[in-house]
């Protein structure tokens, strides 16, 4: 069998359910065969449950955990098992299966490891209740992060860049090395110079050297270019080749998947400003040592008009994430 799509996948999960409706035990089929890898498609009767059953000569670390409700996943020895109760979402369960192999056929190295990593990484975006596509204001912000990434840090940093993409697995900062950070925000043109902060660690500088605040404002245009011609770009940059998986994973984090590709095919973004501002003592902002005990997670508004003597070129952010990660 071929996974060329999720509705692919069901359909055959479908048949082989229909084959063996009124028997027990289970009936599986292969999915795919790598060198260090069986992969098989599984129901089980009369529970019905569908099954990703996966055997490797691999050694894993015993582990199981939910993915979402009726999803669980168990690793032990070297085999790994994904399985979806009746009352899962079918469609979903198949989305994960046909990501899952669609990751292992463009991974350099294709390893019951990989397939674990994979599915953390779903656990944490299901857990951010992201599965079935990014709404008009984290695409725009999702454009915005890869925009710096492609313009600021891969230059700075080449192939260590997607590495300091911390955003994506839960950091308060969308980029992070050792001793210098960077927090992205994209507006739309209705409102370019309010800056809304999420929380009160995102500008916090503590244990920095250096922390960045970069302000974008964006537009829709024929001009544009798409999310997907964004991250299909760089995909193939070549620093970025060498931490592929990484990239994926963190893309996956944020909650895309190639399954909603056609959702974002309309909107052409294109970038109207750019501006980088160095968070120091006298920039306007809420640390954690500013809340009353009790007090968490305070959004605000900065006035960026306010701000100009803090203001910087993107030159001098690149030179100053080189010299970090030259410290490094």
């Amino acid at each position: 069998m071929t996974a060329s799509s999720p509705h692919t996948i069901e359909q055959s999960f479908r048949k082989i359910e229909a084959a063996g409706a009124h028997g027990h035990g289970a009936s599986r089929r292969r999915l795919l065969l790598k060198p260090d890898l069986d992969i098989f498609t599984e129901v089980r009767f009369p529970s019905r449950e569908w099954a990703l059953s996966i055997s490797s000569t691999e050694v894993l670390q015993d582990q199981e955990f939910l993915l979402t409700n009726g999803l669980t996943c168990q690793a032990r020895n070297g085999s790994v098992e994904v399985v979806a109760t009746p009352d899962t979402d079918r469609l979903l369960f198949c989305t994960l299966l046909a990501d899952l192999i669609g990751h292992l056929d463009h991974a350099a190295s294709a390893s019951a490891t990989t397939v674990v990593r994979r599915l953390g990484a779903w656990r944490r975006m299901l857990g951010r209740g992201l599965p079935t596509g990014l709404t008009p204001e984290a695409r725009l912000g999702l454009y915005g992060e890869l925009l710096v990434l492609r313009e600021i840090l891969l230059p700075a940093l080449r192939d260590a860049a997607v590495a300091s993409w911390s955003g994506p697995s839960g950091s308060p900062k969308d980029f992070e090395l050792l001793a210098l950070a960077a927090e992205v925000k994209t507006v739309s043109r209705k409102d370019p110079d309010r800056c809304r902060i999420s929380n009160e660690e995102q500008l916090d500088s503590d244990g920095l050297r250096y922390l960045y605040l970069i302000h974008q404002v964006a537009a829709t245009s024929s001009e544009g270019i798409t999310l997907v011609e964004l991250v299909d770009e760089i995909r193939e940059h070549p620093d970025v080749r060498g931490s592929l998986a990484q990239f994926e994973d963190s893309l996956l984090e944020v909650g895309w998947l190639d399954a909603h590709r056609d959702q974002y095919n309309h909107d052409r973004y294109v970038l109207i400003r750019r501006r980088c501002f160095e968070v120091r003592d006298g920039f306007p902002r809420m640390l954690p040592s500013d809340l009353p005990s009790g007090v968490s997670r305070v959004s605000y508004l900065v006035d960026l008009s306010s701000c100009g003597a803090h203001q910087v070129d993107e030159q001098t952010v690149r030179e100053a994430i080189m010299e970090t990660a030259e410290e490094e």
